[in-house]
């Protein structure tokens, strides 16, 4: 009798094991996954910056959570832009980006 329930105990020994591993290593995942987010580091390509649509930049620019940046030159910037922009040219970004607060979300457009 004593020998089936060592038999029973042991998959529940696994299952709770197995359980708690997996309850911890989504926590340590979730803990990563927001360390990334609040310092993204920087991006070896292009490809890798993420893009926002239209309805996500103006959503965004509505709630206050971010700034365009118009990466144009300033003869363009000056002909027309959009409300409330503010004018890096491409060419300057990397001397200006000390100007940037890095707690703001800036997203960048050129057309």
């Amino acid at each position: 009798m004593r020998k089936k329930k060592n038999n029973i105990l042991i998959p529940v020994i696994l299952f709770v094991g197995v359980l708690v591993l997996s309850v911890g290593g989504l926590i340590l995942a979730n803990r990563l996954r927001q360390a990334e987010i609040a310092n993204p580091g920087e991006y070896s390509s292009p490809d890798d910056i993420p893009r926002v649509t239209v309805s996500e930049a103006y959503q965004a620019l509505v709630d206050g959570d971010a700034v365009l940046v118009d990466t144009r030159s300033a003869s363009e910037y000056q002909t027309s832009h959009i409300a409330g922009a503010i004018n890096i040219p491409i060419d300057q970004v990397e001397s200006r980006v000390g100007e940037l607060d890095p707690d703001t979300w800036y997203i960048t457009y050129c057309t």
